[in-house]
């Protein structure tokens, strides 16, 4: 498992953190995120699990050879899929979820659990930095008021997690029933209302933050990706089932 021995003047974790990855075809990329997670400046173990979502290429491998303690297998494909079969083979009493083409600065875990310490607080994200301006602008300008304002003309409760970059308590996500099933777009959404509704505050904070990968939005288009994303987002937050 990573140890990081930093000295006194160091940040300092002291909860059990799993952090986990599920990843798709990653070869190239994973073990740059499983680099950077081992720089963490924190004093504490936690465990590092790449979840292979029945890759084409040789994300396992690279994975393994790069340091992950666990390699795990999903074969069906689906990113909170992938992610609970990471939450399964999981020891931590956090578990915190990182995207393979995406890089945590050295204080992250340090940062997530500053804030899971606030009473009520069962899980925390925030925005990335893809060096897009307007993707950039949205992730850290818009989505901290989006629970706000949703609570304002809706009445309903709701937060805010980016599946890339979020975190939360074992207990809660055991909570809701494991991550619900799925596949892609409103994976993140699902996880944030039902955590937000059922359990605890879901936090979004510019503290918590990664570079991440600006790939998706090259190949849809910045216009197409964010309406597909407000459509999943409007259609799960007024979904009953998710009450």
């Amino acid at each position: 498992m990573a140890w990081m021995s930093w000295g006194f003047d160091s940040p300092r974790v002291h909860m059990r953190f799993s952090v986990i990855i599920p990843a798709l075809n990653e070869e190239k990329n994973v073990g740059k995120a499983i680099a950077a997670l081992k720089k963490q400046k924190v004093d504490g173990d936690f465990e590092i699990i790449v979840v292979d979502n029945n890759s084409d290429d040789n994300t396992g491998v690279v994975a393994k050879k790069a340091g992950a303690d666990k390699v795990v297998v999903e074969k069906k494909i689906g990113t909170n899929l992938a992610r609970q079969k990471g939450v399964e083979a999981s020891k931590g009493e956090v578990l915190a979820f990182l995207d393979a083409d995406s890089i945590p600065p050295e204080d992250w875990l340090f940062n997530i659990e500053k804030v899971l310490k606030r009473k009520n607080v069962v899980a925390v994200s925030g925005p990335y930095k893809s060096n897009k301006p307007l993707a950039d602008f949205v992730t850290w300008r818009i989505y901290p008021l989006v629970p706000k304002l949703m609570r304002f003309f809706t009445t309903k409760k709701g937060g805010v997690i980016l599946g890339g970059n979020f975190a939360a308590y074992r207990s809660a996500i055991e909570k809701i029933g494991g991550l619900p099933p799925i596949k892609f777009f409103g994976d993140d959404t699902a996880i944030a209302v039902l955590l937000a509704r059922r359990v605890g505050k879901v936090v979004y904070t510019r503290k918590v933050w990664v570079e991440s990968s600006p790939r998706r939005l090259e190949e849809m288009g910045i216009v197409k990706i964010g309406l597909v994303y407000f459509k999943h987002f409007f259609k799960i937050y007024f979904d009953k089932k998710y009450k």
